[in-house]
């Protein structure tokens, strides 16, 4: 687990409130919360910043862009503690790190106009560099002839592999089990093959009848556990091939690893270089970037991928293409050996439903198919409610949400234990009447039943439990951090709807009180008169306070109260010259 990361001296964040407490867990996307201009961007640009052997933080991206200032990133790792600097990196080690994130920028176009210049600026994408260096081209090191001759006049029997070796698949899944094949070269191992060459080597006879005499020999050495990786690996290739020419395929393929080690290691990366710069262009392709001319291509010994000028792409399919694209960068790149740490720095922010579908599809793949393999951490910066992520993109299993944010106030466990226990609750219908939505009269005869359940029994009698609502909604209004989040929340709810009922004609009034829910509610008040957007908006806080589990909930609920618009919204349902009275809620 990260359980702490400080930054130091690196865009917003200097040497005080720059430590975060958190619990980042590999195989979870962490969603890390906060507000916009709190900082999220510093935390992406501090680690995109780590090099190989420092941190290499520019000018623009220093504290208050003090060049005197030392730059530094501390992470805390299963409680060790690792830091990197401008001198040293004790996270290159053990961390690997992508960034994801928008690629839009502003560029600005001059124009020599004789006595003076014209400048003006559009919107760019930048473009990506997928991959630095090109791997070296190397083919699969195969001489058919040079294996030949260690059999001399019976070297028929060998079958010529040139075809399967130059297939970039086969070349990749070699690479899978070059560890096999290690394995059947050690001397224990490599007897059975040995005996096998040696009886074809002395046999006389044409093709058929010196593989029909090898034919008797035992194979069963082909299952046991040294060789059966590769027994495995061959026949997927070759389903159909038999046990003496798989004993020597297996032999060639081993001699031929066993002298050119480096020449295959070189091509294995070269092979997976082609398929992956293929896959890219068939799922660009697929994504219909091709009549833009949007596609990889080899410029200076790096793969890179080039787009038009932002105009000439939608934000939607601008956004898809580049998250798709970088994505399919840390897959090449992810290191089975290190700790991958992935930072998807706000590309969610402004997609539609469908983009947003896509770019789900997209990232929960490769989380799946990275999370069985590799230890990846993957970190999702961005200012909106959880509940966003949990609507469109991730399982709720898979979320951990962390806040950047601590709200102020802390939500008492009286209230917690009330909104949560309502409904187990045989006068749930009265809570329900009575305290937590609109009704110009009072709840009667529960004081007993709120003892029983350990809340305050004067809540169960009169006008009690408004009065604790107006003191919490005062507290809130007035910028006190000493106030319940959840009874804030029923108080908003209970204003807009006192506010409607008293705009209806008597007649409606009753028929008002009798629908269930705040929505439904607001829905019939529509068929009588004009009901302000706001009250629509204000259910992301009113209806929290209905759906209380346990101390999880929390959290998103001061994150919108301490939201300074929220507040704005709130304080926009009552007279802003006054306190809160009975009668605003009553």
């Amino acid at each position: 687990m990260i359980s702490n990361i400080t930054i130091e001296n690196i865009k917003g964040f200097g040497t005080s409130n720059n430590s975060f407490n958190l619990s980042i867990y590999p195989k979870k996307v962490n969603i890390l919360v906060a507000p916009n201009g709190f900082g999220k961007s510093s935390i992406t640009a501090a680690f995109a910043s780590l090099k190989t052997n420092r941190l290499e933080v520019s000018v623009d991206n220093l504290h208050q862009n003090d060049e005197t200032l030392t730059p530094k990133l501390r992470l805390t790792i299963d409680g060790q503690k690792y830091t990197a600097s401008p001198s040293a990196n004790e996270l290159s080690s053990i961390v690997n790190v992508f960034i994801v994130r928008n690629r839009i920028k502003s560029k600005a176009i001059s124009k020599n106009m004789g006595k003076f210049h014209s400048v003006s600026s559009s919107l760019a994408i930048d473009e990506i560099e997928v991959i630095k260096t090109i791997p070296s081209k190397q083919s699969f090191p195969y001489s058919y002839s040079n294996i030949r001759e260690g059999f001399g006049a019976n070297a028929k029997v060998l079958n010529n592999l040139s075809g399967v070796v130059n297939d970039t698949n086969f070349v990749i899944a070699f690479g899978d089990y070059a560890y096999a094949f290690l394995e059947i070269l050690k001397k224990r191992n490599w007897i059975h093959i040995e005996e096998l060459s040696n009886i074809i080597k002395s046999s006389k006879g044409t093709t058929l009848e010196i593989k029909q005499l090898v034919n008797s020999a035992d194979f069963s050495f082909l299952n046991n556990d040294s060789y059966k990786p590769v027994t495995i690996f061959i026949k997927s290739f070759m389903p159909a091939i038999s046990d003496v020419d798989l004993a020597l395929t297996i032999y060639q393929l081993a001699v031929c690893f066993n002298v050119n080690k480096t020449a295959v290691k070189k091509s294995i990366n070269y092979s997976r270089y082609l398929k992956f710069k293929d896959e890219l262009n068939h799922d660009l392709a697929l994504l219909g970037a091709t009549w833009k001319d949007i596609k990889a291509e080899e410029r200076d010994n790096s793969l890179m991928v080039y787009f038009p000028p932002a105009a000439a792409i939608s934000y939607g399919q601008r956004d898809l293409l580049t998250l798709v694209i970088q994505l399919k960068k840390v897959d090449f790149s992810i290191n089975v050996n290190k700790k991958n740490i992935l930072i998807i720095d706000e590309v969610f922010d402004y997609l539609d439903a469908v983009n947003m579908t896509a770019i789900q599809y997209y990232l929960s793949y490769y989380i799946h198919k990275w999370k069985s393999q590799y230890a990846l951490y993957t970190i999702v910066m961005t200012h909106l409610s959880p509940e966003y992520f949990k609507n469109y993109v991730f399982s709720k299993k898979m979320m951990n949400v962390q806040y950047l944010v601590q709200g102020r106030a802390l939500p008492s466990n009286r209230w917690r234990n009330f909104l949560s226990k309502r409904e187990n609750t045989s006068f749930s219908e009265d809570i329900s009447k009575f305290l937590l939505h609109y009704n110009p009269s009072f709840i009667t005869g529960h004081r007993d039943d709120f003892k029983y359940f350990s809340l305050p029994e004067t809540w169960g009698e009169g006008d009690a439990f408004q009065k604790e609502l107006l003191e919490q909604i005062n507290k809130y209004l007035s910028n006190s951090s000493d106030y319940d989040p959840y009874a804030v929340c029923t108080v908003v709810r209970i204003r807009i709807e006192k506010i409607v009922y008293d705009q209806l004609k008597p007649d409606d009034r009753q028929k008002f009180l009798s629908i269930h829910g705040t929505k439904n509610k607001l829905n019939f008040a529509e068929g009588h008169l004009e009901v302000p957007d706001l009250y629509y908006l204000l259910g992301i806080i009113y209806n929290d306070a209905e759906h209380v589990k346990d101390a999880a909930s929390d959290k998103p609920i001061i994150y919108r109260l301490d939201h300074t618009a929220i507040k704005k919204m709130i304080k926009n349902l009552f007279d802003p010259n006054r306190l809160v009275e009975m009668a605003d809620i009553h």
